[in-house]
C-alpha cells in the first residue's frame, strides 16, 4: 500500500478534490435547466386549456404574460400557481376586453389586407395601404397591451390602448418589424407543424412578445 506522501496518494487528491464541487455545481445547474423547462412546459398546456372556450383566450394571455413577468423578473418559479392566481385576481370582463380589443382588429385588418390584396381598381390599392399599416399598428400593440395590463391591472382600458399605440407609432421601427416577424413566424411553424402548440409555441411568442415590449418601453423612456 502506499504511504499517504507518495506521489500516487497526491495526485489522486489532486484529480478528486475539484471534482465534488464541480459536479454539484454541474447537477445544480442540469436541475435548475430541467426546471424551467417543466415550468415552461406545464404553463403552455395551462393557457392552451383556459383558452380552449375561446372567449377566455385573453384573459389566459393576460394572466399568462403575468406569470412570465414575474417569473423573469422576480425569480418567482412557481409559474402555474402564479398564472392561476392570476387568473382569480383579475376581473373578468375587464380585462378580457383590453385584451380582446388589439386581437380582434387585428382579425379584421388582417382579412382587410386579404380582401383588397387582390387590386383592381385605385380605390382598393389605397385601401390596402391604409389597412396594412392598421394591420402594422394593431400587430405592435398586442404586445405593449399585454405586458402594460400584465403590470397595471388597475389602469383603465382606454389608457392602456391608447398608450401602446403611443408606443407602437414611436418605435414604429424599433419593434414593429420584430413583433410582426414573431407572429408570423409563429403562424408559419404552427401551419406546417399544429403539434408544435402542445409542446411550447405560444408560450414561446409570448415570451419573445414580452422581450420586445420591454424593449420598447425602455426605447420610449419607461421603466
Amino acid at each position: 500500500m502506499s504511504a499517504p506522501g507518495t506521489p500516487s496518494n497526491r495526485t489522486g487528491a489532486l484529480h478528486n478534490h475539484p471534482a465534488g464541487p464541480l459536479a454539484r455545481l454541474v447537477q445544480g445547474r442540469v436541475v435548475a435547466a430541467l426546471g424551467s423547462v417543466f415550468n415552461f412546459l406545464a404553463l403552455n398546456v395551462a393557457v392552451l386549456v383556459v383558452s380552449l372556450p375561446v372567449v377566455t383566450a385573453p384573459l389566459a394571455l393576460v394572466a399568462a404574460t403575468t406569470a412570465i413577468d414575474r417569473w423573469r423578473s422576480d425569480g418567482e418559479d412557481r409559474v402555474v400557481r402564479e398564472f392561476f392566481s392570476a387568473l382569480r385576481s383579475r376581473p373578468v370582463w375587464p380585462t378580457t376586453l383590453v385584451a380582446a380589443v388589439p386581437l380582434v382588429v387585428t382579425g379584421i385588418g388582417a382579412e382587410e389586407v386579404h380582401y383588397f390584396s387582390h387590386g383592381g381598381q385605385p380605390v382598393n390599392w389605397v385601401c390596402l395601404g391604409f389597412g396594412s399599416a392598421a394591420l402594422f399598428i394593431a400587430v405592435t400593440a398586442i404586445g405593449y397591451v399585454l405586458l402594460l395590463v400584465a403590470r397595471q391591472p388597475t389602469v383603465p382600458a382606454t389608457e392602456i390602448w391608447a398608450l401602446s399605440v403611443r408606443l407602437a407609432v414611436t418605435n414604429f421601427l424599433a419593434t414593429g418589424p420584430l413583433f410582426v416577424v414573431e407572429v408570423v413566424s409563429a403562424a408559419l411553424v404552427a401551419l406546417v407543424d399544429p403539434s408544435l402548440l402542445v409542446i411550447g409555441l405560444p408560450l414561446a411568442l409570448l415570451f419573445l412578445m414580452r422581450v420586445t415590449a420591454q424593449f420598447g418601453l425602455r426605447r420610449a423612456g419607461f421603466s
